[in-house]
């Protein structure tokens, strides 16, 4: 029977969170865990001119939205993430006027100079595009004429005053703007090479800077009242932000809990049980569907151990093939139909069974693949990992996150070398206790010291006594 260890300092096992006496492990969102990269997914955007209209107007109407409840519901100055209508439809606007507000938005972002170019460049380019393009290209587009156009239709629906000492970026500015990105766009369509892309779009960043100082320059005197909230949230944040909420489209939430399938390293004692003073939990594995697994709350949930696998980099995602947190009416309408009724050529997964099939098999293993990522920086953890797809929003809270598990599935406890001898007499009263309440009353559960083995200048174990 296969086994895990999963190293715990005092305080998770006896202090607030009481994992021992529960028993639970806490799944932690990708957020929670120590490496930042955590999730890190590597987004590719390949697509023809009917889903990069999508996305365009996609942007349009989220950010319409946020600009709309800073300027009409008096919302506070500081908008959430939450505020971005990620999952909403444009054709279901409920506020009549934000309605009107948007429908003239669009048009007038329809109509900027060079955009329908754009939008045809970015369906031509012959390579894979990534999310910090896509960032640039939406700041460039949204500093130099969307956020004027928004506000050109606020003045005109009399939501926002006119102040005669603010200043619009002016239309020979605008149109030098979005030519200067129709032409970087043209340029890199066939660059294979990132270190020549990244010196093109150094090039390009360094052009637009004089551009930008003048808008910035116009929005701070603006009266602060009004733009504060305009100026640090939508005018510079936005793009970046959205980009990263579109993930949300793409896969649902999830939670692990790390395990690893040796004790032996010592930095992975110091770094995760307390410097030597915590513990180690020896977990054995149930054999189900052909790999190690463990049961947890009340044998309700089965999950498998997964390897992480350590790499230079993430695998790759294709955005507008891996859009699926919507119904797919929802989806169809909103990301793969064009307004005279074609279907895209990436909504190939969702009108074939056969296909569709084929996508959900691919769409999973990719899911499993991105959350068991690390770089090779970590490859000494060693680390397995248990994983909760939270696709109901059932684990949402913290506390639905602790699941318990079947005491019997653990099979001993490494004490670490610097572990006080009161810790452990504490874990032995609540195993003792815990095996006299069990069904299955364990007799081969064995408690074990840490110690540094000179022979090889690893951690090994021998078995602790305890009286």
């Amino acid at each position: 029977m296969a086994e895990f260890y999963r190293f715990r300092s005092i305080d998770s096992l006896l202090g607030k969170h009481r994992e021992l006496e529960r028993p639970t492990i806490y799944f932690a969102s990708p957020e929670e865990l120590n490496d930042p990269m955590e999730g890190l997914r590597d987004i590719v955007w390949d697509g023809d001119k009917i889903v990069w209209t999508n996305f365009f107007k996609h942007y349009v109407f989220c950010l319409n939205r946020c600009y709309f409840l800073l300027n009409v519901t008096r919302h506070p100055g500081k908008l959430e993430t939450a505020d971005i209508p990620i999952f909403e439809r444009w054709d279901e606007i409920l506020i009549p006027i934000e309605r009107s507000l948007f429908d003239d938005v669009w048009d007038r972002f329809c109509n900027l100079p060079r955009i329908q170019e754009i939008i045809e460049a970015l369906a031509n380019t012959r390579r894979k595009i990534r999310d910090i393009e896509i960032v640039s290209h939406l700041q460039k587009i949204q500093t130099f004429g969307l956020l004027g156009e928004i506000r050109k239709s606020y003045i005109g629906h009399r939501i926002i005053p006119e102040f005669p000492n603010f200043q619009l970026p002016e239309e020979s500015s605008k149109a030098v703007g979005m030519e200067m990105l129709l032409n970087t766009i043209k340029q890199t369509q066939e660059y294979k090479n990132e270190q020549a892309l990244d010196t093109v779009y150094q090039i390009t960043e360094e052009r637009h800077s004089d551009m930008k100082l003048t808008v910035e320059h116009n929005t701070r005197i603006h009266p602060p009242k009004i733009l504060e909230g305009v100026n640090r949230m939508l005018m510079y944040d936005f793009p970046k932000i959205y980009v990263e909420q579109l993930d949300k489209l793409l896969w649902p939430k999830w939670y692990t809990a790390c395990f690893t399938e040796s004790y032996h390293n010592s930095s992975v004692w110091a770094k995760y049980a307390d410097a030597h003073k915590g513990v180690c939990l020896i977990f054995k594995a149930i054999e189900k569907d052909n790999s190690n697994s463990l049961e947890l709350k009340n044998n309700s949930i089965t999950l498998p151990f997964r390897k992480v696998h350590y790499e230079d980099k993430p695998g790759e995602t294709d955005f507008f093939r891996t859009i699926c947190r919507m119904p797919v009416s929802t989806l169809r309408e909103l990301w793969y139909i064009d307004q005279d009724g074609r279907t895209s050529e990436c909504a190939a997964h969702i009108e074939s069974e056969s296909e569709e099939a084929a996508w959900k098999e691919l769409y999973w293993k990719n899911f499993f693949r991105n959350v068991t990522f690390k770089t090779k920086d970590w490859r000494y953890e060693q680390e397995y990992r248990l994983v909760l797809d939270d696709e109901l929003g059932q684990f949402n809270e913290k506390d639905d996150r602790a699941l318990t598990y079947n005491l019997d599935s653990l099979k001993g406890i490494i004490f670490g070398i610097r572990t006080p001898t009161e810790d452990m007499m504490k874990i032995r009263e609540i195993i003792e206790e815990k095996k006299k309440c069990s069904e299955n009353n364990q007799t081969d559960f064995k408690y074990f010291q840490a110690y540094y083995s000179a022979n090889d200048g690893k951690i090994h174990k021998r078995v602790r006594y305890l009286q």
